[in-house]
């Protein structure tokens, strides 16, 4: 690769210095042509001035060619009147010379009445010859100059032998000066493919030690960049398979949670039922209770697959579809309303006083999920006899916490923080007696993060309970 680097380089300096090299000898040429062209120009203008002060044709010739002719070789002035009669010629008797009306540079300046030019050989001179044909409104001629080409010629080839000499002698030395160069120039980028080749997904670790202000400097700071990124990627990915792995095993304990959960009432209903069926004159009021039983249990059960497919949904889902407008304290009055005759039965007290109007911006069924699962929970698990408190209030920076407090049993420290989890029951037991399926507070938890907020709990033994969820739906525009 780098020596296809270092060809390439070589063949994109090497034609440069070509193309160079030919415009130059065009543009030269070009310059030279034009400095003729104007120096015969001149020439005229000197011989037409010369004219209409009076002199004769050969005193104005001759003082013409004498001057001009210094710079530009032998000039060759020739006057021709309209008819294309030859009236006088520096290098020639005129008397003898043929008609030059069909000479293409003499026939255009009669024409146009101006100048024109024409390069061509002459069988007179022998030699290829550039033309100036000016017509002389004064006199109606035409004064044609001309000089030989041999000269300018010449200098072209030398020219062009010159821009050769110069492109062999350029290339020879670019060879050379690039030679060393560019293996100087191409040691870091060695290095950079020994540090490439060295990288493998165990080590990271190789660096460049090659430094500077050029893009070289800048190529291996560049890939020092990398390299560490990539390291710090691979122990981030590490880190996430990692976690990953921890929520495979989460979902395997989840999916034999669920299992557990449901292979529970499964078997008490399906005993009740062969219970039923093998017996026969079986007493009514028993077989009214077993009925009974395996309703609760199918109950439990349908109460446990709502739950499970509630939170797969929370958790599926990053934002919530489903909000609206609306006042957080008319939902609180009727969740309290839906619960009070169960609280009544235990003689527990909702407290619950509404203040001013609390305008949220979230999903009103959600909302009243987690007000159900907080009360439901404050009202099973606390004393008969006793109160629940429940309190709703806005928070800085868009926050609404809602408070449920239980004068209860209370939690033990070592519980508190894993209530959130997925069926986790601190008194197993008692908790599938009051028909809980053990996922009420972890669809809490979820709901609360997808709110951007969070579910907390403080709790003392013999003292009661304290929920309190944050959530960031505070509609600050109504």
């Amino acid at each position: 690769m780098i020596k296809k680097f270092q060809a390439f380089i070589f063949f994109i300096v090497l034609i440069s210095i070509i193309i160079t090299g030919a415009f130059g000898v065009y543009f030269l040429s070009e310059y030279a042509e034009n400095t003729n062209r104007q120096l015969l120009v001149s020439a005229s203008r000197y011989f037409e001035k010369e004219i209409a002060r009076g002199a004769a044709f050969d005193a104005a010739g001759n003082d013409c060619v004498e001057i001009f002719s210094r710079t530009s070789g032998d000039l060759r002035i020739t006057a021709i009147d309209r008819t294309g009669k030859v009236l006088y010629d520096s290098a020639e008797d005129a008397e003898k010379m043929d008609n030059h009306l069909d000479r293409a540079e003499v026939f255009s300046a009669f024409e146009s009445g101006q100048t024109a030019y024409e390069k061509r050989y002459s069988r007179t001179v022998g030699a290829d010859m550039l033309y100036m044909a000016d017509y002389d409104e004064a006199s109606d001629t035409v004064i044609r100059i001309s000089m030989p080409l041999v000269e300018y010629e010449r200098g072209v080839r030398r020219m062009q032998w010159v821009f050769l000499a110069v492109i062999a002698m350029t290339v020879l030395a670019i060879s050379v000066f690039g030679y060393f160069y560019s293996k100087r120039l191409t040691k870091p980028l060695r290095q950079l493919k020994i540090a490439a080749e060295s990288l493998s997904p165990s080590d990271y670790s190789a660096r460049i030690t090659t430094e500077g202000p050029d893009e070289i400097g800048a190529l291996s700071a560049a890939f020092n960049e990398m390299a560490e990124r990539l390291e710090r990627d691979m122990r981030e990915l590490e880190e996430k398979n990692s976690r990953l792995a921890a929520l495979q095993d989460m979902k395997s304990e989840f999916a034999a949670n669920v299992s557990h959960e449901l292979k529970t009432p499964l078997t008490s209903i399906r005993g009740f039922i062969d219970t039923l069926r093998s017996t026969e004159n079986i007493d009514p009021t028993i077989q009214k209770r077993f009925l009974e039983i395996i309703d609760i249990e199918a109950q439990r059960l349908h109460q446990l697959i709502n739950d499970v497919l509630q939170l797969s949904e929370i958790e599926r889902i990053e934002q919530d579809p489903e909000t609206e407008r609306f006042d957080i304290n008319p939902l609180i009055a009727e969740t309290i309303n839906m619960l009070r005759e169960k609280a009544a039965e235990r003689k527990i007290e909702l407290i619950w006083a509404e203040g001013e109007p609390l305008p949220v911006l979230a999903s009103s069924f959600r909302i009243k999920q987690i007000l159900v699962n907080l009360l439901d929970n404050a009202i099973n698990y606390n004393r008969e006899g006793g109160t629940v408190q429940v309190k709703a209030v806005r928070e800085p920076d868009r926050m609404i916490s809602i408070t449920v407090r239980d004068t209860g049993e209370g939690i033990a420290e070592e519980h508190l923080t894993r209530i959130f989890e997925r069926f986790y029951r601190v008194d197993k037991s008692h908790s599938r007696e009051l028909g809980g399926t053990g996922l009420g507070l972890s669809i809490v938890k979820h709901i609360a993060q997808l709110y951007g907020g969070s579910a907390t709990a403080i709790s003392e033994v013999g003292k009661g309970s304290t929920f309190t969820v944050r959530m960031r739906i505070a509609d600050d525009l109504v």
